[in-house]
């Protein structure tokens, strides 16, 4: 029990939203960077992140609480109530512009590119990420009555936040330009959220696929291998891996190996012989 409570309470740490709001920060300036193409930092003065600091401060405050507005969204109550916590959103922004974007010298991002930063931050992160998708599916299961559909979208929406409007990016990026330039596909982090919100669905349900385990042992078991995730795709890229998972997921079961099947039980068809007519010598 007094396990329990530690990990409910321990993303509310400051230590722990410190480096919450720091890795994201980071990736967010990350994605500026190659995004930018031939700009450098710092190099010859970074343009990117001169131009609009407004901007960054509010693309990075609504990265920090994508997966709770857009949960709120879909369970009926208030948006922007996770903004509400005005301490909270000063620590965000402190960090956000003085810390990774404009601290002097660049120590912080700095600092916040070593391995051992992302190792400490990315173990934090999966808590976090772990605990909302779970807060996600049993809030949706207590607003659409256990519906197992609702609590998938509202426990993947949540776990993934922000990169679950990637899609959907993509989307409206092909139409309003008449191209398919804009690859369609979810990202690592909503694969795993649905992966994790169709487990905790189980346990609702008291699916035997879980192995009788209770909600809190099931939530020790995803931490530990979606952390170790977490590292291995640090150390190399686990994209590749799930690729190939999810390429032999759709040829199992979306018509290739029942294809293939078809093909190799079928019986050659019979050449068809057309009749030639032969005449004799004097006819």
């Amino acid at each position: 029990m007094n396990a329990r409570l530690i990990l409910k309470q321990l993303p509310n740490h400051l230590i722990f939203r410190i480096l919450h709001y720091s890795l994201i920060s980071q990736q967010l300036r990350d994605e500026l960077v190659v995004s930018a193409g031939s700009f450098r930092l710092k190099g010859g003065g970074n343009k990117v992140l001169e131009w609009q600091p407004f901007v960054l401060w509010l693309a990075n405050l609504l990265l920090n609480y994508a997966g709770d507005i857009l949960g709120n969204l879909l369970l009926g109550r208030l948006p922007l109530e996770p903004l509400c916590n005005t301490a909270d959103i000063l620590l965000s922004s402190l960090i956000c512009r003085y810390c990774i974007f404009y601290c002097p010298f660049d120590l912080g991002h700095a600092v916040t590119s070593t391995l051992a930063f992302r190792i400490l931050a990315t173990a934090m992160s999966t808590i976090s990420q772990v605990q909302l998708i779970d807060r996600g599916v049993h809030l949706a299961g207590q607003a659409y009555g256990n519906a197992p559909f609702p609590m998938l979208v509202v426990g993947t929406v949540m776990g993934s936040g922000a990169e679950v409007l990637k899609p959907v990016a993509s989307l409206l990026i092909n139409r309003c330009q008449h191209n398919q330039l804009a690859f369609l596909k979810l990202s690592s982090t909503s694969k795993v959220a649905l992966l994790l919100s169709l487990l905790f669905i189980l346990e609702i349900y008291k699916n035997p696929m879980i192995m009788g385990f209770n909600r809190h042992q099931l939530m020790v078991y995803i931490l530990v291998m979606t952390t170790a995730l977490k590292f291995l795709s640090l150390c190399y890229r686990t994209d590749h891996f799930l690729w190939l998972l999810e390429h032999q997921i759709r040829y199992t079961l979306f018509g290739g190996f029942s294809r293939d099947l078809s093909k190799f039980f079928q019986r050659p068809p019979e050449p068809k012989v057309r009749r030639t007519w032969t005449f004799a010598e004097f006819d």
